[in-house]
């Protein structure tokens, strides 16, 4: 078989599909399954065919194959975050291989390859076959750099080089600055577990040097204890007894301050992590969290953080004692009997090796359950916060449905982890009742000859279930320990992600701004590929305000995230007052910029509370003045408990253009240089927003602000107004000179005022 020039090795069930007389031209994987969902697939050429092949979620193998003599045209078509190859026959045209884009860099030559193959098979064939075109090594970045594997967006980093097998090591190290609770904790289970051990041992005595010479010397009056002088054997029974109990006492004293120590140890723990997920969260960049489902982060930060806590204060600490049992009981079972020993140990390799290939296969159920798990909160804090939305549009048994549909997925996966334990655990007790089989032959022979004593015996077998418990319970909690790993996973996934947006080492703070803004050549995509600002040059004085107006999807909001620097730049430079906001630390810039957002969030507090967010330490009076400035304080004296009047989760509680204007409130308390409207009188009727024009023109008095409406008429008054169209700045003036222009901005004007007279009728 030929080698392929990219070095591309296909899977075993690709190559079957190979006949005797074919080899391998050309090979490509993608990262996108024909039905669309993320994935493996392939696609392969021969000296006479093209064969695709991708599996689907029902564990089916879907192949489509077109002999060279039947395709006219191989092409790529360039879509929104992927790309398709698509081939055309005389009869139909098929998609063969989606891709990311990604994956451009490997597909950028693929329709003149085939075209290759293609024409070398039909030498007769005419005409161009090869079409469509994707640019090569735009997206490569997106690949790992240690192993190439393609980086999913949700994640942010490579799942293949997170080492499961490290996870887990790496959450122990957040114990080292807890190293004294955690050696106090490891030196009491050593003692409580040794301790726990010793039964076995008193009942040998009690048989061989207590019960035994009693039975054979009926009437006998004295007895011999180990390091005890001759006794009577009920002192020597009563002994033994006293021991017993204080052994039992010491074992559930220890066993209880053990459990607690640990227990202080996983919670300490559990504090630091989830305190370092949430405050790296909040470091990561916005684009973070717009791949990214909220129900999923949440996820990250309590259901995974509160298994990892589960596995540290109760799962390690019962394998840590179990481990200690094992290698105890060892010792002791050696001591007694070493052949009797190996047969206890003879099961003991079986087991492990069935243990760790269960484990790796309990894993990789585990890793995608919890993903459903994932699933169903995201779902959940979706549809919670949204749900007047769902009954206004009577859409709650479609909202069922989805919810049943993932919960059907999550109890498929639940079944199987279930049938693949129960036959585990079966297996287990199969084994070990191997050693037990063993013993009872072997030992119970040396008893009946005279080779072990019967103390011996029982001491052994004792043990011998000691021994076979922690076994059996270290099998058990595999599934505990492949649960934490996942957990371990899915934090470490979030803590490995890095933000876009950071600031330069020893970066400065930014001087009190005076308020000029500058675009230099700056261009900028959400979307590798595709431009969201192009080129774009502009400048602002201190002062100015200036409106930005443009179809949907222009670039007019992202202009204001790139001047906050909520994301970083492709290319060009932006400026405040001559400084590159790039130079400087993000706090102190965005400390001096207030953002009235198009969509207003409230927290759940109180009124007073929400409009002092940007500035804690407002006094009353401070709060009061800027509520007046945004025609809100009329309306919070008439609440329950004025500005103590809690908002409600989402500011429920309160209509759309009260939002807006408690928003409102808090930019300008706030005091900013820099101010950025973003449609902030959107859900104003027109007596309140007449009155917030008027608040407003007096809060921009001084300050440089950048007003975003869709509503025309509420840009009058800006200095300039900068009419965006495809990312890039076509128009700029008085709303008279450019009305006077003819040009985008007359026609949008002329579009609202005939929308006014068709309402108006």
């Amino acid at each position: 078989m030929a080698s392929n020039p990219d070095h591309i090795e296909a899977p075993r069930e690709v190559l079957s599909l190979l006949s005797s007389d074919e080899s391998v031209r050309w090979v490509r994987s993608t990262d996108i399954r024909l039905d669309g969902n993320y994935g493996v697939a392939w696609l392969m050429a021969t000296e006479y065919r093209l064969i695709a092949f991708s599996p689907n979620n029902e564990g089916r193998n879907e192949v489509v194959e077109f002999p060279f003599e039947e395709i006219e045209s191989v092409e790529i078509e360039s879509l929104y975050g992927s790309a398709a190859l698509r081939v055309r026959t005389a009869e139909f045209g098929a998609t063969i291989a989606l891709f990311s884009k990604t994956l451009a860099f490997s597909f950028a030559e693929a329709p003149a390859e085939l075209e290759r193959l293609i024409r070398e098979a039909r030498p007769e064939a005419t005409g161009r076959i090869a079409l469509g075109h994707i640019e090569r090594g735009v997206y490569r970045q997106r690949r790992c750099e240690s192993c190439n594997a393609v980086i999913p967006r949700y994640l942010g980093v490579c799942p293949a080089c997170l080492e499961s097998s490290k996870l887990l090591g790496r959450f122990m190290s957040y114990s080292k600055p807890y190293w004294s609770l955690a050696l106090a904790s490891l030196v009491i289970l050593l003692i409580g577990t040794f301790i726990g051990l010793t039964p076995p041992l008193l009942m040998r005595i009690l048989i061989d040097d207590v019960l035994d010479p009693v039975g054979q010397n009926s009437g006998s009056t004295l007895v011999n204890l180990p390091y005890v002088e001759t006794v009577t054997p009920t002192y020597a029974l009563g002994t033994l007894v006293i021991l017993l109990l204080l052994i039992n006492i010491s074992r559930n004293a220890l066993g209880a301050l053990r459990s607690y120590l640990l227990s202080r140890l996983g919670e300490q723990i559990t504090y630091d992590l989830r305190s370092e997920v949430y405050q790296h969260l909040h470091r990561l960049s916005l684009n973070f969290y717009n791949d990214r489902e909220t129900g999923r982060i949440m996820a990250s930060v309590t259901q995974d953080v509160g298994r990892l806590q589960d596995f540290l204060s109760d799962g390690l600490q019962e394998t840590i004692r179990n481990i200690l049992t094992i290698i105890i009981i060892i010792s002791i079972l050696t001591y007694l009997d070493i052949k009797l020993a190996l047969c206890v140990l003879l099961p003991t390799p079986i087991i492990v090796f069935t243990t760790l290939r269960f484990g790796t296969y309990l894993h990789k159920l585990y890793r995608p359950l919890y993903r459903r798990w994932a699933g169903i909160s995201a779902l959940l804090a979706d549809v919670v916060p949204g749900v007047r939305v769902v009954k206004a549009f009577a859409q709650e048994d479609r909202e069922v449905n989805r919810f049943e549909t993932r919960s059907l997925d999550l109890l498929k996966g639940e079944l199987s982890v279930a049938k693949t334990r129960s036959l585990f655990a079966p297996l287990m007790t199969f084994l070990t009742s191997i050693g037990t089989l063993l013993i009872w032959w072997i030992g119970g022979n040396k008893v009946i000859n005279g080779l072990l004593t019967l103390g011996d015996f029982v001491a052994f077998t004792g043990y011998m279930w000691q021994f076979y418990g922690p076994v059996e319970s270290l099998c058990h909690l595999n599934h505990r320990f492949q649960r934490a790993a996942t957990s371990a996973e899915r934090v470490f996934e979030v803590l490995d992600s890095q933000p876009d947006v950071v600031d330069p080492p020893n970066a400065p703070t930014m001087p009190k701004i005076q308020g000029s803004v500058e675009f230099r050549d700056v261009s900028f995509s959400y979307e590798e590929g595709k431009n969201a600002l192009k080129n774009l040059n502009f400048t602002v004085e201190p002062g100015e305000m200036i409106g930005l107006a443009g179809h949907s999807g222009a670039g007019k909001s992202t202009i204001i995230n790139l001047i906050c620097r909520f994301y970083e730049i492709d290319d060009g430079s932006i400026y405040i007052d001559d400084i590159d906001t790039r130079s400087v630390s993000l706090k102190s810039l965005r400390e001096q910029i207030g953002v009235v957002l198009q969509d207003p969030f409230l927290f759940n507090g109180t009124v007073a509370e929400n409009i002092a967010y940007g500035n804690p330490e407002a006094t009353q009076d401070a709060i009061i003045a800027a509520a007046k400035a945004a025609n809100a304080h009329e309306f919070i004296i008439n609440l329950p408990d004025s500005y103590d009047s809690t908002v409600g989760e989402r500011a429920v509680r309160l209509s759309g253009g009260e939002r807006q204007r408690l928003s409102i409130a808090r930019a300008i308390l706030r005091n900013p240089r820099i101010l950025i409207l973003d449609e902030a009188t959107s859900s104003m009727d027109t007596e309140t927003e007449a009155k917030i024009q008027e608040a407003l023109a007096r809060l921009v008095k001084g300050r440089t602000t950048f007003a975003i409406a869709h509503r025309l008429s509420t840009l009058r008054n800006a200095d300039r107004l900068f009419i965006i169209e495809k990312g890039q700045l076509y128009e700029q003036g008085t709303h008279d000179d450019l009305v006077a222009q003819n040009g985008i901005y007359a026609k949008l004007v002329r579009m609202q005022m005939e929308m006014s007279r068709i309402r108006a009728v």
